[in-house]
């Protein structure tokens, strides 16, 4: 079995993210991603919700740099991939319980870094 490294992988051109600041990238060494900007810094993490498993590249990141799933609310931060408030709406009398349950389970994150204006995957 190989130890080194793989090659780092161009995921995005950060141009190409839009207002929402993230995408879904299908295609990478993990399957599909959600890929952005947050607070100027690049990210990228599983793209399932831990609530119902909506699409996170299909969200949008807050003003304050968390990344909003698109079916209920829920916000992550991308650092970490802990969920951080639970899902809103008709789930907002269950949230707390919901982000007690799923906090165990955060989104998996993967190491980027921003080279000549896109998005990389370096491990």
């Amino acid at each position: 079995m190989s130890t080194s490294e793989s090659s780092p992988v161009r995921l995005i051109a950060v141009a190409d993210l839009g207002d929402s600041n993230v995408t879904v990238v299908e295609h990478t060494p993990h399957g599909a991603l959600a890929v952005g900007v947050s607070a100027g810094k690049p990210f990228a993490v599983s793209n399932r919700c831990r609530h119902l498993f909506a699409s996170l590249g299909k969200g949008s990141v807050t003003g304050d740099g968390r990344l909003e799933c698109p079916w209920h609310g829920a916000l992550y931060d991308v650092g970490t991939g802990k969920m951080l408030r639970g899902p809103q709406g008709v789930f907002k009398p269950v949230a707390g319980a919901v982000k007690a349950t799923t906090g165990a389970r955060a989104l998996k994150t993967f190491p980027v870094e921003l080279r000549d204006g896109a998005i990389w995957l370096t491990g």
